[in-house]
């Protein structure tokens, strides 16, 4: 008779490593995607189901302070502003971030901006946006946005159409500000980072 002898569960070092190394190549992936439809409707359908994976796998690669857990072991991630996502956000739900379950809120108001860990500021809040971002001010929230200049107002990431491909740039000033310690793996994928002159 043979006898298998047990699989050994491998260290959470190693299982660290390999859903990093997973995550980070879901990320390479999606920055080959681009919209596939020649319809301009369909094709914006599909840029925002590339964005709305990205925003969940970023999260997986941010580090949020311990007092920024939500309630109930929930990580809320937020729609501020027109949802140009539908239900392509709301597949995500209940999967797990940092241990935590994914919660979808959408928002119009941004003073409910304070119990999200992620927030997505929608294109009709354009106007507004200085408000919003100096509202944050040093709260520990990852703001994602694809108005123009984002990051250049003080916004951590900003989505750019290159070539018909999702890219993004990253202002790690505003992270840091933020209490947010962004990876090094994610920091390598972006189209730019933007940062202080003593650590370039």
């Amino acid at each position: 008779m043979t006898r298998h002898t047990p699989q050994q569960r491998l260290p959470a070092s190693r299982r660290n490593n390999r859903l990093t190394a997973y995550v980070c190549a879901t990320l390479v992936a999606l920055l080959s995607c681009a919209p596939a439809f020649s319809y301009a409707e369909e094709s914006q359908s599909t840029e925002y189901r590339v964005k709305a994976a990205f925003m969940y796998n970023f999260s997986r690669f941010v580090q949020w302070p311990p007092a920024a857990n939500g309630q109930a072991g929930d990580f809320t991630l937020c729609i501020l502003g027109h949802d140009p996502f539908g239900e392509t956000l709301n597949s995500l739900a209940g999967k797990l971030v940092h241990d935590q379950v994914l919660e979808i809120r959408r928002i119009d108001n941004p003073a409910l901006i304070d119990s999200c860990q992620l927030v997505f500021i929608g294109r009709d809040n354009s106007s507004n946006l200085g408000n919003i971002l100096s509202r944050l001010g040093e709260r520990p929230v990852l703001t994602i946005s694809d108005l123009d200049d984002f990051t250049d107002k003080g916004g951590i990431i900003q989505f750019r159409l290159v070539d018909n491909k999702v890219r993004f740039d990253i202002n790690i000033d505003a992270a840091r500000r933020a209490g947010l310690n962004i990876s090094s793996k994610l920091l390598s994928l972006a189209s730019s980072v933007r940062m202080s002159r003593q650590d370039q």
